[in-house]
């Protein structure tokens, strides 16, 4: 049986039985791994707090040929976000990046600068980087790396050079022009700010953009309905975890929400 080692993130888990859990690990070099943890539900699992959200660990695990899960050797805890993820935004928050994750990758598809973003982001939210920044941040780089960012130059509809704003629509996802933008229903405005903020984002670490163009607020709002949009329109579903958000911004916790919900 083929014993794999990777730097691994966990993205969330569920009960199998009695004493087991599903994880679903992002990996270094696997990518998307999904593994069965013996005994992880029982209260002195040997595991310990290895399958907390976004917890990087060392992970060993078996597989065997035609098996879709694999099975968990060993988790060795590297780094815990867990002091930074006990608020309701914050938890609500990784669980809105592990359903990003989920939407966005494939099993076995391993991308490095992916895992990278992880850790960055996280890293920018135990420093204490507002929280919607860090979420425009999470969700650019996922549309960059999944290659359906839209061109940021020319209208994705009738191909002219874009203004300063550009309006974002959902079919297909792609940014187009004033003129364009009319042909579309529920376009969303990018303001030139918001503009300036997105591309920020792809040129500087996530503190940086805090920093910068993260201090405009109505620039963070415009580029967050932009990407709600677009991802809107690649993934075809509004994510659950997005309602949930947006019912904390609110001030409302009427949803009730489990970061251990199925994948």
């Amino acid at each position: 049986v083929p014993l794999r080692q990777t730097p691994a993130y966990a993205l969330r888990h569920y009960p199998l039985g009695e004493a087991d859990l599903i994880i679903v690990f992002y990996t270094y070099n696997f990518g998307c791994v999904r593994s069965v943890a013996r005994g992880a539900r029982r209260v002195r699992s040997r595991f310990g707090s290895a399958f907390q959200p976004f917890t990087q660990s060392e992970l060993v695990f078996f597989e065997k040929e035609a098996q879709d899960l694999t099975r968990v050797a060993s988790c060795e805890v590297s780094r815990s976000f867990y002091e930074s993820l006990l608020t309701p935004e914050s938890a609500a928050l990784a669980a809105y990046f592990a359903e990003l994750m989920a939407e966005f990758t494939v099993d076995r598809d391993p991308n490095p600068a992916l895992f990278r973003l992880i850790s960055a982001v996280f890293e920018a939210v135990e420093g204490g980087i507002p929280l919607p920044i860090a979420a425009r941040y999470f969700e650019v780089w996922m549309l960059q790396l999944s290659g359906f960012l839209p061109l940021l130059t020319s209208c994705g509809s009738c191909g002219k050079e874009l203004e300063a704003a550009r309006w974002a629509v959902r079919h297909p996802p792609e940014f187009v022009c004033r003129q364009c933008h009319k042909q579309f229903v529920g376009s969303r405005l990018l303001s030139p700010a918001g503009t300036i903020l997105l591309k920020e984002i792809l040129k500087k670490k996530p503190q940086e953009v805090a920093a910068g163009m993260g201090h405009d607020a109505q620039a963070v709002h415009r580029l967050a309905a932009a990407n709600r949009l677009l991802i809107h329109g690649h993934i075809g579903k509004e994510l659950r975890t997005v309602r949930y958000l947006d019912r904390l911004r609110r001030g409302t916790r009427k949803l009730r929400f489990h970061t251990a919900a199925q994948h």
